[in-house]
């Protein structure tokens, strides 16, 4: 078999430097999760035959460079374990490893290793004061856009006149019946929470243990992001008391749930907004941003959407400033959500002059963790957003960027463009593998690995096309990127209908109404979906294991999970690969023979130490356990 050796990014430096391992967990640093004032324990792991004249730990406290000399303490797996100590004595504590050896200085980051004195972005980081959220790394999301659902109670679909925009209607149609645009009705389909509740058993046989509903807050669209209340439930989905009922199912079944808040702006229906238009000298005026001429800012350009200003004391208390602010009152009984996600959090507190988010989101942070520890708040993001992910703000944000859009881009072509604007970036070719690995080790680089390991990845949203309908229903294709989404670091979520093969529909697009017939189901996908919700739920691995690329060339990447002596390896390729081929790697380091087994399938890799043997593959992914 043709021996091949793992690339690298840019210096020739020596194998075995290239190949020294630190990862952010208990393998490396005795406690992820310490508190300020602790000491904790750092490890290295430099290949045997490595000869290293000084290995330094690097750290900045109170942001004075101090260089820590590292002791070799043990040998194992051929390699050589080096340990040294770090005090938490901030909130974020910044490290790295400096490397002396060869006649050079070798400085390795969360990013690599370079004999450039590294960016401060990428150096290694630990969170003080930052609990685990014990429920979460076990948990498989299932996104639900609640008017497409099901519906459980006819006897509250939408219908009629609405006040807050003159000239609509709001109009009820038959499930799963497309509708033409209709310029005076504002289509609804029913679903609602007591629709939810009744199919809690479908999730359960699925293997789901967590919802992320879309707003449910009363609003005049399906979509429900024109909040006109934040306190109430909105009567088309069953009031409050149909989400007490829905969360007591749920408890009940060990389940968890959040919710959908749009703290950026409000709706044009919103009592405040109303007083404010209709009374220059109301004090809810100073709520929103309005200019001399009357003339108020919304939500790119879109006049329904009023911008919420955090400048006024009123609305930060009513919204997140309080005991019962509205992001804390849903946490507590008798709703008891288990956290958030913050629709449009790249843009939250921020109009022109008044750059507030720096403010916002660690204010937002404080009552939501204070409220309930064990809350789990996530943003959205389409952009890089290292910077709200440093543990004063998200716990984490949908992973467009650090895990979708890359990995699409790979499969199927890069396309890029910007709400409201003409101009659309296009390349017919999909991203280099070596782009795609930079990409996502940048990404992850860049925020702390307890944090990566909480952002929320998806595949597709009620904001993007389904996964099926990128790769144009390409079924190794489609299974490849959902083996990876169970298998990167983070929490994956499912949504709703992916699982049975939907794809967008001409008057739907993705917000598909969910078929209740299964004889419409793509069962063999669903049982795929079924077998890996089932292996991400029991895999410590999976759950904490560091993330470690192994091998990529023009089609293929090979990569591992590995917590202690266990491991998990992925294989990704967008092509048939008719020949194996023998890897060697130090981060191949069993002690002994090894034999992994593929999820869906009965093929072996082969792993002694230092190589792995990898076996012809068709196109497509594979799991090996």
């Amino acid at each position: 078999m043709e021996i091949k050796q793992a690339p690298i990014f840019s210096e020739q430096a020596p194998q075995w430097i290239r190949q020294i391992v630190h990862t952010g967990t208990r393998d490396h640093v005795s406690n992820p999760y310490p508190s300020l004032g602790e000491v904790v324990k750092i490890r290295l792991e430099i290949p045997t035959v490595g000869t290293p004249e000084q290995v330094i730990l690097r750290s900045i406290p109170n942001g004075e460079q101090q260089l820590s000399a590292m002791q070799f303490v043990e040998t194992r797996n051929q390699m050589n374990i080096w340990e040294g100590e770090l005090l938490i004595n901030e909130p974020r504590v910044p490290y790295r490893f400096a490397i002396q050896a060869e006649g050079r200085v070798w400085w390795l980051t969360a990013a690599g290793v370079s004999t450039a004195v590294p960016v401060a972005s990428f150096d290694f980081k630990i969170l003080a004061i930052n609990p685990k959220i014990s429920w979460l790394s076990r948990s498989v999301f299932y996104q639900i856009f609640p008017d497409r659902f099901a519906n459980g109670d006819p006897g509250n679909d939408p219908d009629g006149e609405i006040e807050a925009y003159p000239g609509f209607s709001r109009k009820t149609y038959p499930w799963g019946q497309a509708v033409e645009h209709d310029r005076k009705h504002i289509p609804f389909y029913g679903g609602d929470l007591k629709g939810i509740q009744d199919r809690l058993d479908y999730l359960q046989k699925l293997g789901i243990n967590a919802i992320y509903l879309n707003p449910i807050f009363t609003a005049y669209t399906n979509h429900r992001y024109d909040v006109a209340d934040f306190r109430n439930v909105d009567p088309t989905l069953g009031d409050n008391e149909a989400l007490i009922s829905l969360s007591d199912s749920l408890r009940a079944l060990e389940m968890r749930y959040i919710l959908d808040i749009v703290p950026n702006h409000s709706g044009a229906g919103h009592p405040w907004f109303r007083e404010a238009v209709q009374d220059p000298t109301s004090p809810r005026r100073s709520a929103f941003y309005f200019d001399d001429e009357q003339n108020y800012a919304s939500w790119m350009g879109f006049g329904s959407l009023p911008k919420l200003n955090y400048s006024d004391p009123a609305l930060r208390t009513e919204m997140f400033e309080s005991e019962t602010s509205v992001f804390a009152s849903w946490l507590l009984p008798p709703y008891k959500i288990d956290g958030w996600r913050v629709d449009v959090a790249n843009m939250l507190g921020r109009y022109n002059e008044q750059q507030l988010d720096r403010d916002v989101l660690p204010a937002i942070r404080k009552t939501v963790k204070r409220t309930n520890p064990q809350s789990y708040l996530i943003g959205e993001n389409f952009f890089e957003a290292a910077g709200q992910l440093q543990g004063d703000a998200w716990d984490g944000v949908m992973n467009y960027t650090g895990f979708c859009d890359p990995l699409l881009h790979w499969l199927k072509g890069f396309e890029i463009g910007a709400l409201r604007c003409d101009p659309v970036l296009v390349s017919g070719e999909g991203l280099s593998t070596e782009t795609l690995v930079r990409s996502w080790q940048e990404n992850l680089a860049a925020i702390p690995w307890t944090i990566a390991l909480q952002q929320f990845n998806v595949l597709g949203s009620h904001d993007t096309s389904r996964v099926r309908t990128v790769l144009n229903g390409d079924e190794a294709l489609i299974r490849l990127a959902v083996m990876v989404q169970f298998t990167f670091p983070g929490v994956p979520c499912v949504y709703y209908g992916d699982e049975i093969g939907l794809a967008d529909e001409p008057g739907f697009d993705q917000r598909n109404c969910f078929p209740w017939d299964d004889s419409e189901w793509d069962k063999n996908l669903l049982a795929f979906y079924q077998r890996l919700i089932s292996l991400r739920k029991e895999s410590d691995v999976l759950a904490e294991g560091s993330f470690q690329v192994l091998y990529w060339d023009d089609d293929l990447l090979v990569y591992q999970r590995v917590l202690g002596e266990k491991r998990i390896i992925v294989t990704a390729s967008r092509v048939d690969q008719p020949y194996g081929f023998i890897l060697k790697s130090d981060l191949i380091n069993p002690d002994g023979l090894e034999r992994l087994t593929s999820l869906f399938g009965d093929a072996t890799l082969v792993l002694h130490p230092g190589e792995l043997k990898i076996p012809a593959m068709p196109r497509g992914g594979a799991i090996w356990l």
